[in-house]
């Protein structure tokens, strides 16, 4: 892929991926797990780890990072301003929320790694965004040494830690350290780095007729049917993500290419909407946590989605995608404004701080 191309396929992918995860959070359980939801809406996360690894690669390529001294400072100032400041109001936002609904308060140890005061659905994605942004120079340099063994070195990582995951108390039974943790998605997120490298949107055929890629997704799409179709379990994983595990993760990246390919690369009316909605994906991701965890949709319909008519269900999704794209589209311009603010005022006091120690050390110097 050319990293100096910005791929408008990227951007209609992650508004795809961010609508699919409200309709996941709107429609009951039983209908999640649904055979068909889990080979396209289900697969709306995996796919978000890909784009991440490969939006990262190319930025990396094009700032021509290779030194981590150098890599870390100007890297994790930029994710600051756009991943933390985000999170920083809507952990304020949940706090006050569960004030007001009078729901239990978390403030603990997992804070630090992003659990809202009121948890919501997809929390566990933020946590591991946050161990993503920290690590991936790290993984960064680690493939630009040799992109076949950490490819190997991620695949065992990430089977071992499923394993340990269902022998480890403190893991088991779908707990958020589990559902938290990079390692779950360590394997799919180099692959990830691996397709900027070995993909182009013209060379399709050739990269998936690529033997590895083509075993790996007759593996994934094999697990996939087994899991969701004849209700097996792998007998070593934790049940709840079986569909979701290190086994299946060529479908997905092999749906990013597909993507990629075929998704539409010039711009008009409605795909530069697209490109807005997917842009502001991560700003959605955030409001619909707040949203669902609230009750706001129940509220609003007064209806048990377990025993409604279908008719109802797509009701309910199709306007739960339009209120929470339309409160993430707000919050994604009124964030810009506040991260202008707050740069202004961290460069005012740095600027004064820089001030205050000159003059300081004048003085000292007589």
């Amino acid at each position: 892929m050319n990293e100096s191309k910005h791929y408008l396929q990227i951007d209609i992918l992650k508004a795809l991926a961010i609508i699919s995860v409200i309709v996941i959070h709107s429609i009951p359980p039983n209908m999640v797990k649904h055979p068909l939801s889990i080979f396209v809406i289900y697969q709306a996360v995996p796919i978000f780890f890909v784009l991440m690894a490969v939006n990262a690669v190319m930025s990396f390529k094009r700032h021509n990072y290779n030194v981590l001294s150098r890599i870390y400072p100007n890297y994790l100032k930029n994710r600051f301003e756009r991943v933390v400041y985000p999170l920083i109001i809507v952990w304020i936002l949940s706090l006050i929320i569960a004030i007001l609904l009078n729901k239990g308060i978390y403030i603990g140890t997992m804070t630090l790694i992003g659990y809202m005061p009121l948890s919501g659905p997809g929390n566990y994605f933020i946590s591991i965004l946050l161990q993503f942004v920290l690590l991936f120079p790290i993984l960064y340099k680690l493939y630009k040494y040799n992109p076949k063994y950490l490819l190997i070195a991620a695949f065992i990582l990430n089977f071992a830690f499923e394993i340990l995951a269902f022998q480890i108390p403190a893991l088991g039974n779908n707990s958020y350290w589990y559902r938290a943790c990079i390692l779950r998605y360590l394997f799919l997120i180099t692959l990830g780095m691996w397709l900027v490298d070995n993909f182009e949107p013209s060379h399709l055929k050739s990269m998936i007729k690529r033997k590895s890629l083509l075993i790996g997704l007759v593996v994934s799409i094999s697990y996939i049917i087994s899991v969701s179709i004849f209700s097996l379990k792998f007998p070593y994983f934790q049940s709840s993500w079986q569909p979701q595990t290190v086994l299946s993760f060529f479908y997905p990246l092999v749906l990013c290419a597909l993507g990629i390919k075929y998704l539409p690369s010039v711009p008009n009316r409605i795909w530069n909407s697209f490109k807005l909605v997917g842009r502001a994906s991560y700003h959605i991701f955030l409001i619909q946590m707040l949203f669902f965890v609230s009750g706001l949709q129940l509220i609003i319909f007064d209806l048990s989605l377990q025993n409604t008519p279908n008719t109802k269900i797509l009701v309910v999704s199709t306007v739960n995608v339009l209120i929470l794209i339309g409160l993430g589209l707000l919050f994604y311009y009124v964030d810009s404004k506040i991260a202008f603010i707050f740069n202004q005022g961290f460069s005012g006091a740095y600027n004064l701080y820089k001030t205050g120690l000159v003059f300081y050390n004048r003085k000292l110097r007589g």
